[in-house]
Parts: C-alpha cells; sequence; structure tokens
C-alpha cells in the first residue's frame, strides 16, 4: 500500500511545493477563503498561458514593478517646469525609451543593451554631422542672402513678426525657404547609404535590432530637418541623448536598489526552473505508464492522453527555449561583479550539464509517441484481421489475394515492423503469450519506479540546492546549508544505487521486470535454444519500446549524477559569501558576432534567408579538412587576378539577389521615398506640422522581408496603435481635463494605465512584440506631447490630447502603408521561403543521419577507456587553439566526473558526440524557427489558391519525429562500448548499405523535389521499411558473421538480451526505424505538395511480382 501510494504520488504532475503551501494556507483559513481562491483560480485557467503564469510567479511580479517604476519616473521627469526646459521638446523621450528597453534584464544585461542604443544615436549623430557639413558646403551664399533679404522685408510688413522677429526666421526655415538642390542631394545619399547599413545590420546582427532602429531614428532627424536650416546646428540629437541618459540613470538606479538581480543570479534562477520542468517531465512518464482497460487504451490514447501529449510537447517547447536563451546570455554571466558563494564561473559551468539533461529528459517524449502509435497500430491490424476473417468467411478464394493487397493495409502498418516482423504475425504472437503493448506497460511501470522516483528526488535536491545558493547571497544559513547538503547527498546515493540496480549485468536487475517474459521464447519445449531464423518470428516489439524508455531514464540519471558531482563538489569548496570580480571581457565581441541574437531577439530564430544557416561547427569542419562538396556547375575556381576578380563580381552580384540584400536596398529606398516630401518646397512645411517624420520612421520600422511577414505585421500594429491611442487618449482626459494638464492627474492616471501596458510588455509572446511596442509607443507620444505642448513654447504647435492621437494614427497607416507598397515591388514570398527551409533542414537531417551511420561504422575507437588515451596525447596540441582549450579543460573536468558513475563509457568525453550535440541542436532551433515562419506565412491569403498548410505543419511534425529518432540513435551510440559496437554492426540489418544508399537517396530527391517543385515519381520506394526486408531476405549472405565474433552468429542469447549494451543497441534500432518512417512520411507530404509522375502498370505489376516471386530465407 505504501509503494502504491509513492506511485500515485510520483504520477501525479500537477503537484508541486507551492501549491501544496497554498493548498495548506486555504485550508487553514477556512472555507470562506477557499471560495475567492477557488474563483481566482477559475478565472486564471481562462486566461492565455502567458498572463495567468506571470500573473503568478513572485519574480514576474518584481520585475513588473521595477519596470513600472522606471517608466513612471521617466514621466514624472517632465512635469516639473525646470527639469523639461532642460530636457526639451522631445524629453517624453525617456518614458518612450523606458518601453523599448524596460529594466528587466540583469544589471550587466541591460547595461550593454542601453549601450548599444546610445552607441545608435551617436553614431547617427556623427554621420549626421558629417552630412551636414559637407551639404553646408555646397550651399550658395547668395541663396541664403537672399532669403535673409525676404526675412527682414516681411518683418517690416508683419506685425506679428515685429513683435518676435525670430518667428519669422522660424517660418522661413520651415516653409522650405532655405533649400537647395545640392544640399538636399548631400543628405539623401546620406540617408540611402546609411539606411542600406542599417537595414543590413538588422538582417545579419539580430542582437543589434534596437541599434539599427534608433541608429535610424537619429540619421532620419538630421537629414528631415538639416536641409531646412541655413547654418550649422550639430546638437540636433542633443535633447534625445539627455532624455536616454535621464532614463538611463533611472533604469541603472532601479535595477541596482529595486529587487536587483544580477547575471548569475539570473542564469542560475534559469538553472533552478529548468531542473523543475525536468522534474514534472519524468513524473509525467507515470501517466504514461499507467495502464486501464484495454477499450479506452493506455495513457497517450483517447482524449486524455492528447491533453497528456499536449502538455508533454508544451513543457519541451519551453525548455528548449529557455535553454536556447540561456546558452545565448551565458557568454556574458563572467562579466559582471557579483557577490554570493558562487563566482559567475561556477555558475556557467551548469550550462552544458544542464543542456545535457534537458535533451535526455527531451528524448522521454518519445517512449511517450512509440506507446501511442504502437497502440494505434495494433488496433488497426485488429480491425484489419476482422475484415480479412470477414472476407475468408465470405469468400475463401480471395481471402489471401485481399489480406496481401498493400491497398487494404493501414497507413501505419510500417511502424509494426520495429522487430522487422510482419505485422499480423508479431499481432497474432503477442496475442498467444500476452507480449501486447498493454500487457507489458504495468512491468516497465514497476521496473523503472524506483529509477524514476530516484531521478526526481535527485532532481528535486539539486534544484534545492541550487536555489538555497541563489537566494541567500548576503546571509549565512549554516543550519539550512547542512541540511539540503545531507539532503543532496542522500539523493545522489539513491540515484546511483537506482541506476546500477537498473544496468547491473545479471537476473538481479531491475530492468529483467520486462525482459523475463521474453526470454523464455528464445528456448523450444525441450529446451533447446531457437536457431537464427526461427527468432525472425519473435514478438519483440514491445520489449524494444520498453528499452526506449529504459534506455532514455539510464541515459538522464548520469547526466544528473553529471550533474550533482558538479553542484557538490562547487557546494563543499565555497562556504562563504564574497565579492567576485569580472573577467573575460574579449567576449563581447564574440556575442556581436552571432547572428543569433540573445535575449528578446533570440527568440526569433533566423528572421531572413530562404536556406537554413549553416551551423558553426560545419562551417569550422569544412575550413579544417577542406571539405567543399558544393561546386559551380558553370566554371572551375579562378586561376588568375582577372578570374579572381570578376569571380569576386559574380559573387556580389548573386549576394544581391539574397533577401538579405533585397531587405537593404528596400529599406534604403522605402527611407529616400518617404524622405523627399520632407526637402521639397512645396510640401516642407506640411511635412513639418504634421510630424511627417513619424510616417518615415513607420515605414522603415513596418518593412519586412516576406508578403506574410508584411500582412501580419501591418495588422498587429494598426491594433497595436490603436489601442495605444485609445488608451493614451483616455489617460490623458482623466487625468487633465480640458486643460493643459494636471501634474497630480497625469502622474497619478499614468501610474494605472503604465501598470497593463508593461506587463504586456514585458510577458507578451515574441510574434506580437511588434504590435505591442508601438502600442506603448503611441500612448508615450499622446501623453509625451500633449504635456510637452502644454508647457513649452514650440512652432508649429503639435497639438494636445486628440490632435496628437489621430495625426499619431494617420501617419502609421500611411507609413505602414507606404512598406507595403515597397514589399509588393516585388514582393517575396513567405510560403516559398518555408518550401526551401523545409528543403535545407531535410538535407541537414540526410546529413546527420549518414554522421550517425559513418560513427556506428567507423573503426576508430569511441569508448571512454581509448579516448581517455587520445585525450591525454591531445590536450597539448589543442591548448593553442583559442577557445578549444577552454573546451578541453571543461571535457576534462566532466571526464573525471563521469568516470565516478560510468563503468565502460562517458557521455561528454566521445568528441564525435560534442559534435552531433552541436549539430542536432542547431537544427532543432531552425525547425523551432521554421515553426513560427509557418504560421506566419498564412497570413498572405489565398489569391491564386488556397495555401496547405496542414501539410507543412505535417512536414514539420515529420521532421520533428526524424529529430527525435537521431537523438535516440545519437545516446545509444554513445553508450555502446567499441567491442559491442563493432559486433552489432555485423548482426543489424540497419547497416545494410543498401539501405543505407536507398534512405541517402530518399533525403536528396525529398530535398530537390521541395526545393524546385518538381514530383517525385511513382516508381521511387513508397516504404523504407520495406526495402530494409527486402534487402535482407534477399541479400542475407551479407549479413553473415564468423562463429568466433563476439556475440556469434547464431542469434539471440539469454545473455546478450539481458545485457545493458543489448537494451542501448535495441534503442538504436528502434531510433532507425523511427527515421525511416518519418522518412516515408516526408516523401508522402512531398508527393502531396509536390506531384507525382505517374507509371501506368507499374503497382500492378509489382504486386504480381511480389506475389510469384516470394522471398524466402
Amino acid at each position: 500500500m505504501a509503494e502504491h501510494n509513492e506511485k500515485k504520488e510520483l504520477s501525479s504532475n500537477d503537484a508541486s511545493a507551492s501549491g501544496t503551501k497554498q493548498q495548506s494556507t486555504a485550508g487553514k483559513s477556512g472555507t470562506g477563503a477557499g471560495e475567492p481562491q477557488s474563483k481566482l483560480k477559475t478565472l486564471l485557467a481562462h486566461l492565455p498561458l502567458w498572463v495567468s503564469s506571470n500573473l503568478t510567479k513572485p519574480r514576474s511580479l518584481k520585475t513588473l514593478l521595477r519596470c513600472w517604476l522606471a517608466s513612471w519616473v521617466g514621466f514624472i521627469i517632465i512635469l516639473p517646469d525646470a527639469s523639461l526646459n532642460v530636457l526639451g521638446s522631445a524629453g517624453f523621450f525617456a518614458m518612450l525609451c523606458s518601453f523599448f528597453l524596460p529594466p528587466n534584464l540583469p544589471v550587466q544585461l541591460f547595461c550593454f543593451l542601453m549601450l548599444t542604443l546610445v552607441v545608435g544615436l551617436c553614431f547617427s549623430w556623427g554621420i549626421g554631422v558629417a552630412a551636414m557639413r559637407a551639404a553646408n558646403a555646397v550651399r550658395s551664399t547668395a541663396h541664403i542672402q537672399a532669403v535673409a533679404l525676404q526675412i527682414q522685408q516681411s518683418i517690416k510688413s508683419n506685425p506679428a513678426f515685429q513683435a518676435d522677429p525670430t518667428l519669422a526666421l522660424t517660418t522661413a526655415v520651415y516653409n522650405g525657404e532655405f533649400l537647395e538642390t545640392r544640399a538636399s542631394v548631400i543628405y539623401g545619399c546620406f540617408l540611402g547609404f546609411f539606411a542600406f547599413i542599417y537595414g543590413l545590420i538588422r538582417a545579419y546582427i539580430p542582437v543589434l535590432t534596437f541599434t539599427s532602429i534608433f541608429a535610424t531614428i537619429g540619421l532620419d532627424i538630421f537629414c528631415s530637418f538639416g536641409p531646412l536650416l541655413p547654418t550649422a546646428q550639430y546638437t540636433l540629437l542633443k535633447t534625445f541623448l539627455i532624455s536616454v541618459g535621464c532614463y538611463t540613470g533611472i533604469a541603472l538606479v532601479t535595477t541596482l536598489f529595486v529587487f536587483p538581480e544580477t547575471m548569475s543570479h539570473s542564469a542560475l534562477r534559469t538553472v533552478c526552473e529548468q531542473l523543475d520542468r525536468v522534474e514534472k517531465f519524468v513524473m509525467m512518464q507515470g501517466e504514461v505508464l499507467k495502464a486501464v482497460d484495454q477499450e479506452s487504451g493506455p495513457a497517450g490514447t483517447g482524449t486524455s492522453g492528447n491533453t497528456l501529449l499536449t502538455k508533454l510537447d508544451g513543457i519541451k517547447t519551453l525548455m528548449v527555449v529557455i535553454m536556447r536563451q540561456l546558452n545565448a546570455t551565458s557568454g556574458m554571466i563572467s562579466l559582471e561583479f557579483s557577490h554570493g558563494k558562487w563566482s559567475s564561473d561556477d555558475v556557467k559551468d551548469l550550462v552544458n550539464p544542464l543542456r545535457g539533461i534537458v535533451a535526455r529528459s527531451l528524448g522521454l517524449e518519445s517512449f511517450s509517441k512509440l506507446v501511442r502509435r504502437s497502440t494505434e497500430i495494433m488496433r488497426e491490424n485488429e480491425n484489419l484481421s476482422k475484415e480479412s476473417s470477414n472476407n475468408t468467411a465470405a469468400s475463401p478464394h480471395t481471402s489471401n489475394q485481399t489480406s496481401a493487397s498493400p491497398k487494404n493495409l493501414p497507413d501505419t502498418y510500417n511502424d509494426a515492423h520495429l522487430l522487422r516482423q510482419m505485422a499480423t504475425h508479431t499481432l497474432q504472437y503477442e496475442n498467444t503469450h500476452r507480449l501486447r503493448i498493454l500487457d507489458i506497460l504495468p512491468l516497465v511501470e514497476s521496473a523503472t519506479f524506483e529509477l524514476r522516483k530516484a531521478v526526481v528526488a535527485a532532481v528535486a535536491a539539486t534544484r534545492k540546492s541550487l536555489d538555497n545558493v541563489n537566494r541567500h547571497r548576503w546571509t549565512r544559513h549554516p543550519d539550512v546549508d547542512a541540511e539540503l547538503t545531507r539532503e543532496l547527498d542522500a539523493a545522489y546515493e539513491s540515484l546511483t544505487m537506482a541506476l546500477k540496480e537498473f544496468t547491473q549485468d545479471n537476473q538481479n536487475a531491475k530492468r529483467m521486470h520486462f525482459i523475463k517474459p521474453f526470454l523464455a521464447l528464445l528456448q523450444k519445449e525441450d529446451g533447446t535454444m531457437l536457431t537464427k531464423a526461427e527468432q525472425e518470428a519473435l514478438p519483440f516489439r514491445s520489449l524494444f519500446i520498453a528499452f526506449v524508455l529504459g534506455t532514455n531514464l539510464v541515459s538522464l540519471s548520469e547526466a544528473v549524477i553529471a550533474m550533482m558531482n558538479i553542484v557538490r563538489s562547487t557546494i563543499a569548496k565555497r562556504q562563504r559569501n564574497r565579492l567576485w570580480a569580472p573577467k573575460g571581457l574579449r567576449k563581447i565581441g564574440k556575442l556581436l558576432k552571432g547572428a543569433g541574437g540573445s535575449g528578446e531577439e533570440a527568440d526569433a530564430g533566423q528572421v531572413f534567408g530562404e536556406d537554413a544557416i549553416p551551423t558553426k561547427s560545419e562551417e569550422e569542419e569544412d575550413a579544417e579538412t577542406g571539405n567543399n562538396h558544393k561546386r559551380d556547375p558553370d566554371s572551375r575556381p579562378p586561376t588568375n587576378i582577372l578570374q579572381k576578380m570578376m569571380n569576386k563580381l559574380h559573387s556580389l552580384y548573386q549576394w544581391c539577389g539574397t533577401p538579405e540584400a533585397k531587405f537593404a536596398f528596400k529599406y534604403a529606398f522605402i527611407s529616400i521615398a518617404t524622405w523627399i516630401p520632407a526637402v521639397v518646397n512645396n510640401t516642407a512645411n506640411f511635412y513639418y506640422e504634421e510630424k511627417g517624420l513619424w510616417a518615415l520612421i513607420m515605414a522603415q520600422t513596418t518593412l519586412n522581408i516576406y508578403a506574410s511577414d508584411q500582412v501580419f505585421n501591418l495588422v498587429i500594429r494598426l491594433v497595436g496603435t490603436f489601442v495605444g491611442a485609445v488608451l493614451g487618449l483616455a489617460a490623458w482626459y482623466i487625468g487633465d481635463g480640458n486643460g493643459v494638464g494636471n501634474p497630480y492627474g497625469a502622474a497619478a492616471v499614468t501610474a494605472v494605465f503604465m501598470l497593463p501596458l508593461l506587463f504586456v510588455r514585458n510577458f507578451a509572446p515574441q510574434r506580437f512584440l511588434p504590435g505591442v511596442l508601438l502600442g506603448c509607443a503611441t500612448f508615450a507620444l499622446v501623453i509625451g506631447y500633449s504635456w510637452v505642448d502644454g508647457h513649452v513654447p514650440q512652432s508649429p504647435s503639435p497639438g494636445i490630447g486628440w490632435s496628437i492621437a489621430w495625426k499619431r494614427f494617420t501617419l502609421v497607416i500611411i507609413g505602414s502603408t507606404a512598406a507595403f507598397i515597397m514589399m509588393m515591388l516585388p514582393p517575396t514570398s513567405g510560403r516559398k521561403a518555408v518550401r526551401y527551409r523545409n528543403a535545407s533542414i531535410i538535407t541537414g537531417l540526410g546529413n546527420l543521419y549518414s554522421f550517425l551511420m559513418s560513427t556506428w561504422m567507423s573503426d576508430a575507437p569511441l569508448s571512454n577507456k581509448a579516448l581517455q588515451l587520445e585525450f591525454d596525447s591531445s590536450s597539448k596540441a589543442d591548448a593553442d587553439k583559442g577557445n578549444r582549450e577552454t573546451i578541453d579543460d571543461e571535457k576534462t573536468e566532466k571526464l573525471d566526473t563521469a568516470t565516478t558513475f560510468s563503468p565502460h563509457y562517458s557521455l561528454y568525453s566521445v568528441r564525435w558526440l560534442d559534435k552531433f550535440r552541436v549539430r542536432l541542436l542547431s537544427l532543432s532551433d531552425e525547425l523551432t524557427s521554421l515553426k513560427q515562419l509557418t504560421t506566419t506565412a498564412t497570413w498572405e491569403g489565398s489569391i491564386r489558391g488556397k495555401w496547405p498548410a496542414e501539410e507543412y505543419n505535417a512536414l514539420l511534425d515529420a521532421e520533428g519525429e526524424m529529430l527525435v529518432g537521431l537523438a535516440l540513435l545519437g545516446g545509444a551510440l554513445a553508450h555502446l562500448n567499441d567491442e559491442s559496437r563493432m559486433a552489432f554492426m555485423h548482426n543489424t540489418r540497419v547497416l545494410n548499405p543498401n539501405l543505407i544508399a536507398d534512405v541517402m537517396t530518399a533525403f536528396s530527391l525529398i530535398s530537390q523535389s521541395l526545393r524546385t517543385g518538381e514530383p517525385l515519381h511513382q516508381v521511387l520506394p513508397q516504404s523504407l521499411v520495406g526495402r530494409l526486408l527486402y534487402h535482407h531476405y534477399n541479400h542475407h549472405h551479407l549479413h553473415e558473421v564468423s562463429p568466433n565474433r563476439a556475440h556469434g552468429g547464431d542469434g539471440l542469447t539469454v545473455e546478450m538480451l539481458s545485457s545493458l549494451d543489448y537494451m542501448f543497441y535495441a534503442t538504436g534500432i528502434v531510433a532507425v526505424f523511427l527515421v525511416l518512417k518519418s522518412v516515408d512520411d516526408l516523401q508522402k507530404i512531398t508527393k502531396r505538395l509536390c506531384g507525382e509522375v505517374p507509371f501506368e502498370g507499374f503497382e500492378k505489376w509489382r504486386r504480381q511480382f511480389e506475389s510469384e516471386h516470394t522471398t524466402t530465407q
């Protein structure tokens, strides 16, 4: 009973420590408090997840309070006349900056982002000064004197100008009286060229997006107002920089004193949150393993099963996104001062082990999907058997033909061949011996319970210890530290013992609980062993699926133990809090070189381009080995100077056709087009009075490369502007009425309205960020401009309240429309980019598959013992390779910790595995970005016909399934020792050279079909699993092995099936079958998308040929 209660507690994924505390508190307060709490939970359940989760997180509320205080103070500073006179007409820019870059980041990272903003403005200030100097050099002195004479005459004839002579000069300036064509051309050249540069920065360096935007704004101001001025005024951006400086000071004060957080603290908190998700992910495996009655099926089928898979997928996606953000920002952890027991480097040392834990925990999802798929196949085959029986009873002469016809088989028919058996035979055997997946799941649940429980306890203990280190950076709690250390040690010992009991090579191992029912199948009734041929029909499918969970739990346990070793050793040597100084300032440049970005920009992935960006490891590997597989089919490499020059020009010409270059050219053109009215005499005054500069900025910032992105951004920007205008008007007229503004009312009302705006700004999903930013900017402009106009004399007056709001909304529409028109000349289809990117990802998946197959077939030693000697001999040679030195040091430390719990292999010492992980994570990131691009592509409309979005989503699902299979295969290879790997290499069918050739051919043809739009041919293999069976039965002599080879060629033995190596080998086989099934799915989807070339009579002849030429062993 106690064990049952423990299992029930472990399988419940809704319980948490905080939830338990809340329930106990509610219970103590009585039923009266429980009812409001239940209503609050009901309300939160109906809100979007990003709203409800952040409303209940103390950390999110603290961040919101800090951002709100900074924004509110940014508005307060313009209320006194003394400060407003210093800030000038652009005093509201401080509040505007608080919406663009709120202090929601650690000190170091916030300072870095603010620095990029200031650098952008200052750089454009310098460019503007250069443009003004060059333009004034070509101005006509005679023209200036003539206009000055006209101004003197207007003063004499106009009483208003006589009262204020400066008004005459101002009127003449903004009426365009001093405009000259030559000066305007100089400004236009500067604007067009540097707008092109800023467009390239947005395309190639997303981390500097805000730098590009604010640099563009500074350049727009200089080039819009500079041509109107007769003399040099180099301080046009002074008031903006003063406002930015004020906000920077406010933000730094709030960041340092209002719930301060260093990057080290933020990173360690993220690590704890990731571990909490891993804990939930493992606990949810209990739900997958729960067996119910046959009618409803196991968890994973039906409505509840879909909900469970949805939860697993949601946690998986969140872990991948958070891990990506942590990887992007971890490079700056060492660049700050921090206080606490752990240094920044200590925290950074946890990133790689955490990456391993997250990767291995995600592998658990493959087990739940295999269980669901296996159950679906079982039921479809049962239905097929019933139909065959009915057909047999009705017409005995046609029963064989009916059952053999491929048209009568379910779509998932090939999935049942996980043990390379025909589905019907497997089903019959499983039913006879009660070895269905429904029968095995209870055994798997009991066999893995102790290990799952130990993993959950170990992850929880590690999380608590790290959270304690992170929370008590200024205080000491020796009793708490000692208690958590004991808990961590106990959890470590428990996990080590549970792992040992599960992996030991004897009949007492826990995994034998679900292996023993299959051992009896290896022997005949007379006690003799089955021959290898007789073993072909054994129903090992359920066992192999169980092996998938077992291997994933073993891999996850080892990764958790590796991290616990680091945590325990660090806790032992860091006993007191102290101040840690920064180091590694050179890493700032490396962060800027990366195109991935950090923070919010990192979520967007690759924004531009139709092809996936090659991974850094692939580029470095090609550079080191000199392997450049792609060649120019139209010319050989240049051999002389002229050919090299022309080749460079050709490359430049080709680059001009890339999406990045097109975007930059459009960016420059739209800048010039919307700027020209500012330098035309007839429109200059209208452009200035109606704030045409806003339309220019909106056109630049709204421009996108794809039509789908343009339409989506147009909609959310207009919605955001409308909402911001409405909130701005409401806040202004509620707080200030019909006057020029009441400081107390304005401060109070603005404080209230800022809270929801900043909540949405901080926590809204990334794809809605452009609309959110525009809504916040509109709110700031309505409030800020209205206050400034009522207290600072301006000519002309921008107006108050409604006047500002309708101008802002109109100019947003004008700028967005201009950007939309530019996007249509010519339009770049996002749907085409989706197709191209899918083709590139499929090529990458094929390359990763070939990399793993090549690794499996490699003669080089891959085990820990062999690599230890290799590592020792090569560590000195690697020491002079910059970053490689640091990486090798980390590997050495991890190798030492890994060998304490792994007897014959290591998770971190295999160099090929490091390359594999980098390429795997890169493909995962590309898939995440492509999902967002696919979602956005639906906004292009259906002008030429409906876009098959469901097919492209199915394509992404198949690619994701393949990525899971490749991850499983890589993990299995990492655990096989060299002897077992080489022996199994000659006993498996998945390494058949002909099969590998078929698989690589399928990858290539599918990718080329998607890239070119050409249809696939009907005669291509419909099923790679069928090709595997064909190659085996017709070329089985290729798999014959010598009798003296390890693991033998006489088939499975009890010892072999019970060994740990065979469990990982079986997982690798399942992984390969997942890959084959995914390739089959990709081929079917591609045929539905691109078409299929028919071959008349081929299908009929193939069925006839296969029925008359049955292959036998």
